[in-house]
């Protein structure tokens, strides 16, 4: 068996949003894949696979990387020739280039692209092409392409407090010794990128005549693990620039004499990945119960979109200063986001350029064209050089301002309502949960309600706001009232029985059900462990935007009595445009 190069003369994967794509959660994705081969072979399957994950590699307890996914979607594209029953025997034409389609839709809540040597937050797509030689060993060959995910934010302005720090050196042998004690300090730890970082000098009274022409200053940046034992839980720290630095000072003629050096300009923030906000403890510990019902509700769009705005990495960056290689001054400083509708920024490359992409499930696979890089992108002010030369950003917070720099742009907005009623016959007891999703933001509504047999109403609303980054804030409102002179029923368990009653007697009779705006609903009678008749009826209603999925379960008790539970879970998208 030869190399990639003698089967395969082109593999490719094309996007149509460009060859450097960035994208955002909820944006659907399209392309096709372009197979060239240099000689007819028989193809087993096209395999796509489309994945956005965390990983902390090589962790030093576990011997192993530790990994986060948001997620993992594989596709077919072609098992088998159209009317041929059996997989794996398609034979394809050399010199003629295939052309497969493919979409798929990013999940919201996801994190930005980050990269570093000991931890990534990635995105890619990979194609394989699977081959069985004559020999029946399977080959497959495979091409990527990583994209950039950029966090939807309206911006996030960190101010931070001022910061100092000391650091002292002993230089010289025996009888020459003497003690080399420096000071740096920030006026503020808080800068957005683009944004120039002066600080203040302070070098004692001892010191190499030539020291002020080996000051350098870096921008650093590691990253935590978050919940992870304190002994694995930070990698070192990475230079992702260095900058040599200009002394405002006269060169001192001898070692004496105390320097200070104030309003130093020491680098302007790149474009880099914003800092992790907020303290994060160990996401295993969170809960979030919802009562009456305890995770009953817990809808699987809005659980596995909390699942992903929990961070698993903390991206963290530090200024540093040297004085030769004596002295380092180290400062923790946080990176904050730029609005990423703000059209006075764009998009500019990593700091540090490409990155390589390799996935340990790689091994034993053929690349083609690889090894794989590419380049993340962040939101970066316009007209900003990104070399380290001084540029000073004025933040404008007048809301106004902020208002007419929006780009005026289509976001999807998802509202899903869920519904659970449960009534025995003495009371009743009612939660509603409203998710509504924007490209920024998820507000969770749930309010719950029970009527007691005094025909009492007891009222609970919590309302939760998930920002872009996965902060959450939420507020809770009670109330009580009288309602009736006792326990009603409420008109949707009502009208639920009713539909129910008329399902069975249809589903007996084996009558045609009708419905315009409906597939055809399904029921189900079963005995439970307990020897009580349980029936499950399902129906799916489609009009334009919305989609309604309403399940009725009625248990039938031995005492006689019955229950109703009626869960009605509602999704409807809308397309809103931002106004300047």
């Amino acid at each position: 068996m030869g190399t990639e190069t003698d089967i395969v003369a082109r593999f490719e994967i094309h996007l149509d949003s460009g060859d450097e794509p960035v994208f955002k959660g909820g944006e659907l994705i399209t392309g096709k894949l372009l197979i060239e081969l240099r000689k007819p072979i028989i193809i087993n399957a096209v395999k796509l696979q489309m994945k956005g994950r965390a990983a902390w590699l090589n962790d030093p307890l576990k011997k192993d990387d530790i990994e986060k996914v948001y997620f993992d979607q594989d596709f077919t594209l072609l098992e088998r020739p159209p009317g041929k029953p059996e997989p794996g025997h398609f034979q394809w034409i050399g010199d003629f280039t295939y052309s497969l389609p493919f979409e798929c839709p990013l999940p919201k809540g996801c994190p930005s692209t980050y990269e570093g040597p000991h931890a990534f937050i990635r995105y890619f797509i990979r194609a394989s092409l699977v081959q069985e030689d004559e020999f029946e060993k399977i080959h497959e060959y495979y091409v990527k392409k990583a994209f950039t995910l950029v966090a939807p934010s309206e911006g996030h302005l960190v101010i931070g407090e001022s910061a100092e720090t000391k650091d002292l050196a002993t230089l010289g042998k025996c009888c020459c010794k003497s003690k080399l004690a420096a000071e740096l300090s920030l006026p503020k730890t808080g800068y957005l990128p683009g944004e120039a970082i002066y600080g203040n000098l302070k070098i004692g009274n001892k010191h190499p005549k030539d020291i002020l022409n080996h000051m350098e200053a870096r921008l650093v940046d590691r990253v935590r693990r978050i919940g992870a034992p304190e002994i694995s839980a930070a990698s070192p720290w990475r230079t992702l620039l260095v900058r040599k630095l200009e002394s405002t000072h006269e060169t001192p003629t001898k070692a004496k004499g105390a320097i200070e050096q104030t309003g130093l300009f020491l680098l302007t923030v790149p474009p880099v990945c914003p800092s992790t906000k907020g303290d994060h403890d160990d996401p295993s510990k969170i809960e979030h119960i919802l009562s009456p019902y305890g995770k009953l509700l817990e809808s699987p769009s809005t659980a596995t979109l909390r699942f992903r705005k929990i961070p698993f990495l903390k991206v963290e960056y530090g200024i540093q200063v040297t004085l030769g290689t004596d002295i380092l001054l180290e400062i923790p400083i946080e990176i904050g986001e730029l609005s990423t509708r703000d059209k006075n920024n764009t998009l500019e490359a990593f700091v540090t350029g490409p990155q390589p992409v390799e996935e340990a499930d790689e091994k034993g696979k053929i690349a083609v064209n690889g090894p794989f890089v590419y380049t993340p992108v962040y939101p970066y002010p316009e007209n900003v050089g990104v070399n380290g030369n001084a540029n000073i950003i004025v933040i404008n917070t007048d809301l106004n301002h902020l208002e007419s720099q929006l780009e005026p742009e289509k976001t999807i907005v998802t509202t899903t309502r869920t519904i659970v009623t449960h009534s025995d016959g003495h009371e009743s007891k009612t939660m509603e949960e409203t998710v509504v999703e924007t490209e920024g933001e998820v507000v969770k509504t749930v309010l719950e309600t029970t009527v007691d047999d005094e025909g009492v109403k007891n009222e609970r609303k919590e309302t939760t706001t998930i920002g872009a980054s996965g902060d959450e804030k939420t507020s809770v409102e009670t109330s009580k009232t009288r309602v009736a002179e006792s326990a009603e029923v409420p008109e949707i368990i009502k009208e639920a029985r009713e539909r129910i009653e008329e399902l069975v007697e249809q589903h007996e009779h084996h009558s045609e059900l009708t419905s315009s705006k409906s597939s055809d609903p399904t029921v189900e009678t079963n005995v439970n462990e307990n020897g009580e008749e349980v029936i499950v009826s399902t129906e799916v209603i489609e009009d334009g935007d919305t989609r309604i999925v309403k399940t009725t379960t009625v248990t039938k008790h031995a005492d006689g009595s019955e229950s109703t539970l009626v869960q009605q879970n509602t999704v409807t998208e809308t397309v809103t445009t931002h106004e300047e």
